[in-house]
């Protein structure tokens, strides 16, 4: 049997460093929200330290990539893996950052102002965010257009959940401790939203990558 090049290597390393990073990420906005849910700092001190993982194994893939574009001269196909990598590794790194926020808004209120209904949107949120994001990624390392679309529905789904928070929080009450958490959660239901964004945007270009149709912003708003 031929030993796979040298390239072919490095490819599929990228694959599987891209796949790494992505675990790492929604790892930490599974445990971000965990700790929203439980009220828990601990956690949530957690999630924060380790983003500067999650920022080195960015900056590890990016140099990855940098250097396979200019040592291997790539041909299309393989030139389109790692310019939508390079796109994906800087938004993992961002998804990164929305845990980061969200810790910081588990962190910042008391538990007392919690309203049931919104808090059930926010959990269900959270999971679907997830799943558009790691749906996304898997798109991505197989060349997979079906599971990229259903990133991209998925996102939307998220997206209408996020209106129903926002009815939700008008509809809370005016007392001081409830105010001050709903508004918290309000920015935490947009955080998840911007993950499962991350996903769509994502999502979006598994087309480019396996035949070089353009990427369009608006795919699946339709």
């Amino acid at each position: 049997m031929t030993a796979p090049s040298t390239f072919a290597s490095e490819i599929n390393e990228i694959r599987s460093e891209l796949v790494e990073l992505a675990s790492r990420a929604l790892k930490q906005i599974e445990r971000s929200v965990a700790a929203w849910d439980e009220t828990d700092s601990g956690l949530a001190a957690e999630v924060i330290a380790l983003d500067e993982e999650i920022d080195t194994l960015t900056a590890e893939l990016d140099w990855k990539i940098y250097q396979t574009q200019l040592l291997q001269s790539p041909m299309a196909g393989d030139q389109r893996l790692l310019h939508v990598g390079l796109i994906a590794a800087i938004a993992l790194e961002r998804v990164g950052d929305l845990a980061v926020e969200i810790s910081v808004a588990a962190s910042s209120v008391p538990p007392s102002g919690q309203v049931t209904e919104i808090q059930g949107l926010i959990t269900k949120m959270a999971g679907r965010s997830v799943d558009c994001l790691a749906r996304s990624i898997q798109a991505i390392a197989r060349s997979d257009v079906q599971l990229a679309s259903q990133a991209v529905e998925e996102s939307r789904a998220v997206r209408d959940m996020l209106d129903d928070v926002m009815d939700a929080a008008a509809r809370g009450g005016d007392e001081p401790e409830v105010r001050a958490w709903t508004t918290a959660a309000v920015l935490v239901g947009r955080h998840l939203e911007r993950v499962a964004n991350n996903g769509r945007e994502l999502g979006g270009r598994v087309e480019f990558l396996v035949d070089g149709r353009p990427f369009s912003r608006d795919a699946g708003d339709a």
